[in-house]
C-alpha cells in the first residue's frame, strides 16, 4: 500500500513506467510539490502541457483514487507536523506537549505580528472605522469567528456594527450601508473567492472596504486599506489556529483605537452595556444579581 508520507519518492520509482503526458504532470509535482498543493486541476494541467484527463490518470498511476486523494497524500507528505491538524505538534506528542507546543506557537506568532504591524494602515483603518455611520464585518470558515467577534467589540461602544457569513446577506446589506459606511474583511489567505468579490463588489459602491488578511492577496488589491499579516500556517495543509489568534488580537488593536477616537461617548455607551448585562450573572461572592441594585 502507497505510504503518504513517501509518495514523492514513490512518484520517481515510477517515473520510468509513467506514459509520457503522466511523466510530464510528475516532473511538475517533483519540481515543486507545494506549488502543486495550491493548484487545481486545470491549473496543473495546464502548467504540464496536458488534458484533465491524463492528470487523473497520473494520479491513478500512482496508486491514488483520483485528483482530490492525490492532493490529501501530496500535503500529508508535505507536512513537518500533523497534517491538516497543526505544524507545530507531532502525532505522537502527549497532552502536556500539546499544551505547550500550541501556547508557544501562539505567543511566537501575536510577538511577531506585533512586530511586523502597519501601524499607518492601523491608523487609517481606525480613522475610518471611528467616522463610518455602519460597520459590516465579513469572513468565512474561522474568519467568520473573528468577523462576529469584530462587530461584537463595535456595539460594545454604542456603532451600528454587524457581522454576517451569508454571502447574499451580504450583498444585501453592503447597499445600506451608504457612502458612509464600512466594510471590515477578513481572511487568513486573501484567496477566498467570495470574500473578495464581496469586497470589490463593496467598493464599486463607494464603500471603503478595510481588509485583515495576507499581503499581496487578491483580497489586499482590491481593499480600501490593507492590514497584512502573512499567515502563521500553510492554509492548504493545516488549520488556521495561531493565524486566527492574530487576528482577533488586530480587532482588539482597531477596537480600542476606535474608541479612543470617539472619547467619552464610547465608554458611557459601554458602561450602559456593562448595567445592562450586570443581572445576567453571578456576583462575585456567587449570589444571584437579580434584586440586589437599588
Amino acid at each position: 500500500m502507497l505510504q503518504p508520507l513517501n509518495i514523492l519518492d514513490h512518484i520517481r520509482g515510477r517515473l520510468p513506467e509513467l506514459k509520457k503526458s503522466e511523466a510530464q504532470v510528475a516532473d511538475m509535482v517533483l519540481a515543486d510539490p507545494h506549488k502543486v498543493l495550491g493548484q487545481s486541476i486545470t491549473v496543473l494541467a495546464q502548467a504540464a502541457g496536458v488534458s484533465e484527463a491524463t492528470v487523473v490518470r497520473f494520479c491513478r498511476s500512482i496508486g491514488c483514487g483520483g485528483f482530490p486523494d492525490f492532493k490529501l497524500r501530496l500535503a500529508e507528505g508535505q507536512a513537518r507536523g500533523t497534517p491538516f491538524v497543526s505544524q507545530d505538534v507531532a502525532p505522537d506528542d502527549d497532552v502536556l506537549m500539546v499544551a505547550q507546543k500550541v501556547f508557544a506557537s501562539a505567543a511566537a506568532a501575536l510577538n511577531d505580528a506585533a512586530g511586523a504591524l502597519d501601524m499607518e494602515a492601523v491608523a487609517r483603518a481606525v480613522d475610518l472605522l471611528a467616522g463610518a455611520s455602519s460597520i459590516l464585518c465579513i469572513g468565512t470558515g474561522a474568519s467568520a469567528v473573528v468577523a462576529e467577534d469584530a462587530a461584537h467589540k463595535f456595539l460594545r461602544f454604542g456603532m451600528a456594527a454587524q457581522a454576517s457569513a451569508d454571502p447574499m446577506m451580504v450583498r444585501m446589506l453592503s447597499v445600506n450601508l451608504g457612502e458612509k459606511g464600512v466594510l471590515l474583511a477578513i481572511s487568513n489567505t486573501g484567496r477566498t473567492f467570495v470574500v473578495t468579490e464581496l469586497a470589490q463588489t463593496a467598493r464599486e459602491q463607494g464603500v471603503p472596504v478595510i481588509a485583515i488578511t495576507a499581503p499581496g492577496s487578491p483580497l489586499a488589491a482590491v481593499s480600501t486599506v490593507t492590514i497584512g499579516h502573512t499567515p502563521v500556517e500553510d492554509a492548504e495543509i493545516y488549520t488556521p489556529m495561531a493565524s486566527r489568534l492574530v487576528h482577533l488580537a488586530i480587532i482588539d488593536v482597531l477596537s480600542t483605537g476606535v474608541a479612543l477616537k470617539i472619547g467619552t461617548g464610547a465608554r458611557r455607551h459601554l458602561a450602559k452595556v456593562k448595567a445592562v448585562l450586570a443581572d445576567t450573572r453571578a456576583a462575585r461572592d456567587g449570589k444571584p444579581t437579580r434584586g440586589r441594585r437599588q
